[in-house]
C-alpha cells in the first residue's frame, strides 16, 4: 500500500524528518539522518522501520532534546497496550489539537452531534476508579455520562437508566452489554455504537444490526500515533487519518502490500516533535481493500486483523488469523471463547458456557478447529468460569504464545 504524498504532506514530512534528524537521540545517528543534515536528498523508504519493541526498550531515546516553543506544552501520556508495561509517550499541545481536528473530520456523517444522551465507558485506572460516574453537559444541551467499568451488566443498567442513544467503549464491553440486553429481553434505544481499542468481532456487528436503526462506528488508533483509521458511514470500509500521519501497509519483505492482501501497519505521525516516530510498526495487521470507489477517500482498509500475537503460526511458516464464526459458538452454547496457541501445532480453546449448555467435547472442538482454522492443529477444550482481560482492561480475542 503506497501512500500518495501531496505537496502539503510532503512539506510536513520534510519538517518532521529535519527535526528528528537533529533532535531525536534515537534517529540522529542513523545514516539517512546524517545525509539529510548534509543537505543530501533521501527517499522515505531509506528510513528503517521502527519496531514497537525498540520504543518499549529505549523509550527515553525517542524523547526529543528540543521542542519548538510554538508547538506548545509537552504532556506525558502512558500506555501499556495489552502488555501491562508502562510506556511514556510525550506529545505536544499542537499534536493533540491536530489529532482532535482529524477525529472530527473522520466523524462527519455519523450524526454524533445529534445525540443528546451519551455514555462513554472507560477502563478503570487511578484517575478513573472503578464504578465512578462523571456526568456533564453536552454542547447540544444533552447529557454525557463517563463510566469507569468493565462490568457489562453495570453498563447495561446505566444505558437503560439514561436512555442513551450513543455509547463509546471497548468492543468486548459493547458485545457483553448487548448480550445482557438480549438475555433480559430489554431492548436499548441505541442508535450509534462507537468502538475503540480492540478488534471488532463479527458477533458484535451482528448484534448491532439487530437493533433497529443502530449503526456501528469503529475507530482504530494508538496512544503513540493518535487516530489511524476510521470506519466510513458511506462505504463501511476504513479510511486513513491522512491529514496528520502517513500510513503504510507492508508485507513481510517490507514491500507495499497488493490490493486485497493483509499487511503490517506502519505509521509516521507528522506533528509530534516531542517524540518523533518514523515508520513506526505498531504490531497490528490490516487488510487492504481490493477496490474502493468511495468519494470520501480512494484508500481503504476492509478490516483490521489485530496484533501479530493474535495471528497463529503454521508449521510451514504461514500465519493465519484464527476465527470461529459466532453462529457456531452460539449453537454450541458458548457465551465467550478464546483461542490460544501455546506451541506449534497446538491450540487451547477456552470457553465460558451459557446457562444450561453442555460441556464442549473434544471431538466437537477438533472438528471446529479443522473446519475454521487448520487441520494441522490439535485442540484442547478448556471450560472456565471467566476469560481474564489484559492488565489494560482490553480483551485479547486470540493469542499466540510462541
Amino acid at each position: 500500500m503506497e501512500h500518495p504524498i501531496n505537496q502539503d504532506r510532503r512539506q510536513q514530512l520534510l519538517a518532521m524528518l529535519a527535526h528528528a534528524s537533529s533532535h531525536s537521540p534515537y534517529y540522529r545517528d542513523q545514516g539517512w539522518a546524517a545525509r539529510l543534515r548534509a543537505g543530501q536528498e533521501i527517499a522515505f523508504r531509506d528510513i528503517p522501520i521502527t519496531p514497537a519493541a525498540a520504543v518499549k526498550a529505549e523509550t527515553a531515546r525517542f524523547h526529543s532534546d528540543f521542542v519548538p516553543p510554538e508547538d506548545g506544552a509537552v504532556v506525558s501520556k502512558y500506555t501499556s497496550g495489552s502488555t501491562g508495561e508502562p510506556l511514556e509517550i510525550r506529545k505536544t499541545e499542537r499534536c493533540f489539537q491536530i489529532n482532535a481536528m482529524e477525529n472530527r473530520r473522520l466523524q462527519r456523517g455519523w450524526g454524533i452531534g445529534g445525540h443528546r444522551q451519551m455514555v462513554h465507558v472507560v477502563s478503570p485506572n487511578p484517575e478513573h476508579p472503578i464504578g465512578r460516574i462523571v456526568e456533564s453537559d453536552r454542547p447540544n444541551g444533552g447529557r454525557k455520562w463517563e463510566f469507569a467499568s468493565l462490568d457489562t451488566s453495570a453498563v447495561f443498567d446505566l444505558l437503560a437508566r439514561t436512555s442513551a442513544t450513543y455509547v463509546i467503549g471497548y468492543p468486548s464491553i459493547m458485545l457483553g452489554t448487548l448480550e445482557r440486553s438480549a438475555e433480559l429481553q430489554r431492548p436499548l434505544p441505541l442508535q450509534l455504537i462507537s468502538t475503540v481499542g480492540e478488534v471488532v468481532s463479527e458477533e458484535l456487528r451482528q448484534r448491532a444490526q439487530q437493533i433497529p436503526g443502530c449503526r456501528l462506528l469503529d475507530f482504530y488508533g494508538a496512544i503513540e500515533s493518535g487516530v489511524i483509521l476510521a470506519q466510513c458511514e458511506l462505504c463501511g470500509a476504513y479510511h486513513p487519518a491522512s491529514r496528520h500521519l502517513i500510513l503504510e501497509l507492508l508485507d513481510n519483505e517490507g514491500q507495499p502490500t497488493k490490493l486485497g492482501e493483509e499487511g503490517r501497519i506502519v505509521v509516521t505521525p507528522l506533528f509530534n516533535r516531542a517524540m518523533p516516530l518514523l515508520r513506526y510498526e505498531i504490531g497490528d495487521y490490516a487488510a487492504l481493500a481490493e477496490r474502493n470507489d468511495c468519494r470520501r477517500s480512494p484508500r481503504a482498509v476492509t478490516h483490521i486483523v489485530g496484533r501479530e500475537k493474535n495471528l497463529f503460526r503454521l508449521p510451514d511458516g504461514r500465519r493465519i488469523a484464527p476465527m470461529v464464526p459466532s453462529k457456531i459458538a452460539r449453537e454450541l452454547g458458548l457465551r465467550q471463547f478464546k483461542l490460544i496457541q501455546p506451541a506449534l501445532g497446538e491450540v487451547d480453546l477456552l470457553y465460558v458456557l451459557r446457562e444450561g449448555a453442555a460441556e464442549l467435547q473434544q471431538e466437537v472442538a477438533q472438528n471446529i478447529i479443522d473446519r475454521f482454522l487448520s487441520p494441522g492443529f490439535k485442540v484442547r477444550p478448556v471450560g472456565v468460569a471467566e476469560i481474564p482481560r489484559a492488565l489494560s482492561g482490553k480483551f485479547l480475542m486470540h493469542e499466540c504464545l510462541i
